[in-house]
């Protein structure tokens, strides 16, 4: 019989709550490192250099539970709306406050929503620069916000020697949609997730990707203008099912942390 292959757990801690509510994500991410415990998953969280700051002992107790922590961007801003200068310094921040919180070495780097496209290439030289030893910021697929249909759908090193873990996507016809995580994971029935693993090729290295609100079908449904009518509603669809699919998804399959499964790839 086939050993499935390892998927690991990835979130990105990120918080949409509007100025002067208060925030959502630690809660959230509290509650999910005990049902991680119960189910004994490691995974690695990216967590945005802001939030970070403002919640320090959120931090610090995802270390404690034995989690990777990476870096998803200073204020969550997409990296072709920043200049050399701006995610030069975010990311010095970033890392050092990480691992002071942590004492981790902090290894790996997120971009927001995946903005890692050929027009922000340069941004490689600069998170080599700083210290990471990857990324899994590319989406090798067209997408509403940002993606990179040309890119690689297996691991591969930037020219700064930057190792880079592609989004995994699955191809329906000529269409390629991410499958593992977000919006996608809990819209999609699990058929399609349960194709999309059998159509997985043996060079991709999978991850699950999800949001603390992801996890949150109490957050009081409200618009957001730059996601219009139709996004909004689907930033709350499938909440309530999200804790069960991702348990489902990884089941037997548990991989690990991002920062260890580099040191076994041949790139």
């Amino acid at each position: 019989m086939t050993t499935p292959a390892r998927i690991t757990l990835t979130v990105d801690v990120e918080d949409y709550a509007p100025a002067g509510e208060a925030v959502r994500a630690e809660h959230i991410v509290e509650r999910l490192l005990d049902q991680l415990d119960a189910e004994s998953i490691e995974g690695t969280f990216f967590v945005v250099g802001e939030l970070a700051a403002n919640h320090p002992a959120m931090v610090r107790l995802i270390a404690q539970r034995g989690h990777e922590v990476g870096l998803h961007g200073w204020h969550h801003t997409p990296l072709p709306e920043l200049s050399h200068d701006e995610l030069r310094s975010d990311l010095d921040r970033g890392i050092k406050m990480l691992q002071d919180l942590t004492g981790q070495r902090v290894s790996g780097f997120r971009a927001p929503t995946f903005s890692l496209v050929p027009e922000s290439h340069w941004a490689t030289d600069l998170l080599s620069e700083a210290g990471f030893e990857y990324s899994s910021s590319v989406l090798p697929a067209k997408s509403p916000l940002w993606g990179d249909p040309g890119a690689p759908r297996h691991p591969f090193r930037w020219p700064s020697g930057l190792i880079e873990l592609p989004c995994p996507v699955v191809s329906f016809g000529s269409i390629a949609n991410p499958y593992l995580g977000g919006a996608y994971l809990r819209v999609l029935p699990y058929a399609l997730v349960r194709y999309g693993l059998a159509q997985a090729a043996g060079d991709e290295l999978l991850w699950l990707y999800c949001h603390p609100y992801d996890f949150d079908p109490n957050e009081p449904f409200r618009h957001r203008d730059e996601l219009g009518t139709i996004g909004s509603r689907v930033m709350w669809i499938g909440r309530s099912r999200m804790q069960t699919k991702v348990t489902k998804v990884l089941q037997g399959r548990s991989g690990g942390c991002l920062r260890d499964r580099i040191a076994e790839l041949h790139v």
